[in-house]
């Protein structure tokens, strides 16, 4: 199904500022006058009356043009996307009501209870806004609430903001969906924002608002749900990594792929990772001289582990911290996991967000962005239309590319026998480099639920790739049935792309959810498990037919005396190559036929005590 396409186009960068989870707190606010301490709650909102509030200070409201689409709720979103009794918010008081942001809801046209989306979606824009909060007393805080949402087509709509002069401004604006992909419903998340800095110039006058901000994001249904709201004093010490990643990437301000998020790297792609932490001071204290650690294992040994120092670390700051120097995986095959901690010489109040993780691969030729099982499907509109799906790539070092490797979905209606090919195409999109030859889907290329099988689509000949350079690798569907692509993780925007009829008609759209569409430089791509015998294998030649020149492709699991021969119709020997003692892996040879008569050959390898052989086509 078509789980997140957006139309290519610039769009605002957004960031967090304060900790992706925490764990609700059940305690009651304190009353005005009683002492205070890191933990406390001031303020707690769990919306049992609704807008009338139920927190002791004072009634919310709604503001912005659509603002009335917030309703207190007991049942889930409606709509024709939405399903109220399967997307309810799982929050702690549900069962009292909670606050609905009915943004599906209102794109439909209602016959009673049924529900018909209209031909044209209205992209919303509406605020629930708290009382007027005296925090005076506490003025280092942070905000936490539990929310329930999904959003589709455009950037996530979801924002908290901070006014301190009775909502006449608002300059405080906090993303509080990073972390989840589109279309992809979430029915409890619990978000914390450090407020400390944000109420600063007037902390007895603080407001508060959750902004569905839908014309600014170009999203334009779904829902957001929210409960439990809590303004809780901070600790004096405590310091906590919201972010964990292996590398950063912004599509307003970076040129090339280089710094996209990969799952495998190839030996030959190797280069610096610019491994990242996003650190918060969340005490109402400053600190000094804080720790921020990177360790880097693979399978228990320890390749990275490096301290870097904050000196001033403000209270409330937030600060993104790299690895420096840089740091290059070595050319070893394996999963690297990377844990990020952060400490200080203080007694930390609050130790269990102190660290977070991450992890990456390397492999000897894959270059990967998803994450290796089919977890969910792309199939374009679902109705049997054609249709391309790509994902772009950097290039550090010049190499050659073999193929295109491709992992499929079963369950699809007319799938086996439909045709797909690979496409490698420039960084601008629209240039077409090379294609493969078509491949005709059988049954065993198909994946069940977190398959991770991959077929492979050799071009004829290697394709170069330049250093410092953008490219796309493309799945083109023919249409005639219908095609399920394998899915697996978060794109980045306009970086994975698909083609086909969308909501602005047939044209490119980027994707968030990545496609399973990967480089393959393994010279012996096209060799299956069919043609391996006795740890040899061998692969068809490319091109076939041919015409000066074809490449064999050849794979070897141990060491040994190879030669390669070539034979016609009658058994006569035409070409005999002795290839000397190859080492294991993969392996590349060129056969000159430009001296041959058209007509049908035979190429056998001898090696390790086997002999494999595959017809070839030589014209002219």
């Amino acid at each position: 199904m078509l789980a997140s396409a957006q139309w290519v186009r610039n769009t605002p960068a957004r960031s967090t500022f304060g900790p992706e989870e925490a764990a609700p707190l059940r305690a009651k606010p304190l009353s005005q006058g009683q002492a205070k301490a890191g933990g406390d709650v001031v303020f707690y909102e769990d919306f049992a009356n609704g807008l009338a509030g139920n927190n002791g200070v004072g009634s919310w409201t709604v503001s912005g043009p659509d603002g009335n689409l917030w309703f207190h709720k007991f049942t889930g979103p409606n709509g024709a996307y939405s399903d109220p009794a399967a997307e309810i918010i799982q929050s702690e008081s549900a069962a009292n009501g909670f606050m609905l942001y009915a943004a599906d809801s209102a794109n439909c046209t209602w016959a009673g209870q049924t529900p018909t989306p209209n031909a044209t979606f209205v992209n919303w824009e509406g605020s629930l806004v708290s009382p007027t909060m005296d925090l005076s007393a506490t003025p280092f805080v942070q905000l936490e609430f539990q929310q329930a949402r999904r959003y589709c087509c455009g950037d996530a709509p979801y924002f908290v903001e901070v006014s301190t002069d009775g909502g006449a401004s608002w300059p405080f604006r906090f993303d509080v969906n990073n972390g989840t992909a589109a279309n992809a419903g979430v029915d409890i998340d619990v978000r914390s924002v450090n407020l400390s800095q944000a109420i600063a110039g007037n902390p007895a006058n603080v407001q508060i608002r959750f902004f569905f901000d839908g014309t600014t994001a170009g999203t334009s249904h779904y829902y957001w749900q929210v409960d439990d709201v809590r303004i809780i004093e901070l600790y004096e010490y405590d310091l906590a990594v919201t972010g964990a990643a292996a590398t950063q990437w912004d599509p307003a301000t970076s040129l090339t792929y280089d710094s996209l998020r990969y799952s495998l790297y190839p030996f030959n792609q190797l280069r610096p990772i610019g491994l990242n932490m996003t650190v918060l001071n969340n005490g109402s204290l400053d600190q000094s001289n804080v720790t921020a650690n990177f360790l880097v294992e693979r399978a228990g040994t320890t390749v990275l582990d490096q301290d870097q120092t904050i000196s001033n670390f403000p209270a409330g700051d937030i600060q993104t911290v790299f690895v420096n120097p840089d740091f290059t995986p070595p050319a070893v095959a394996g999963t690297y996991d990377v844990t990020y901690t952060v400490s200080s010489g203080q007694v930390d109040n609050t130790p269990n967000d102190n660290e977070g993780d991450a992890s990456f691969g390397v492999a000897e030729f894959d270059y990967a962005r998803d994450l290796g099982t089919v977890a969910s499907f792309e199939d374009g509109n679902g109705n049997n239309d054609p249709y391309e799906l790509c994902n772009g790539f950097h290039i550090s070092s010049a190499t050659d590319l073999y193929g295109i490797k491709v992992a499929l979905r079963n369950g699809g209606t007319g799938t086996v026998g439909l045709l797909i090919r690979g496409t490698l195409r420039a960084g601008d999109l629209t240039t077409i480099i090379a294609q493969t030859a078509e491949h005709e889907i059988v049954q065993s290329d198909l994946n069940a639920a977190n398959g991770n099988k991959f077929i492979p689509l050799v071009f004829d000949t290697p394709q170069p790739l330049d250093a410092g350079s953008d490219y796309i690798v493309c799945i083109e569907h023919f249409g005639g049935g219908q095609l399920r692509m394998g899915q697996n993780g978060v794109s980045e925007e306009q970086s994975s792309f698909i083609y086909f009829d969308g909501p602005a008609g047939l044209d490119w759209y980027f994707t968030t959810t990545t496609p399973m569409i990967r480089m393959s430089f393994d010279p012996s791509v096209s060799i299956t498990e069919a043609d391996r015998v006795g740890g040899v294998g061998l692969g068809q030649n490319m091109p076939n037919p041919a015409d000066e020149s074809t490449a064999v492709t050849f794979e070897l699991k141990e060491a040994s005396a190879t030669t390669l021969e070539v034979r016609d119709l009658s058994g006569k020997v035409v070409r005999l190559d002795n290839l000397g003692n190859r080492g294991a892996g993969s392996h590349r040879v060129t056969i000159n036929t430009a001296d041959l008569t058209e007509g049908v050959y035979f190429y056998t390898l001898t090696a390790a005590g086997q002999r494999l052989s595959k017809r070839m086509v030589v014209v002219h």
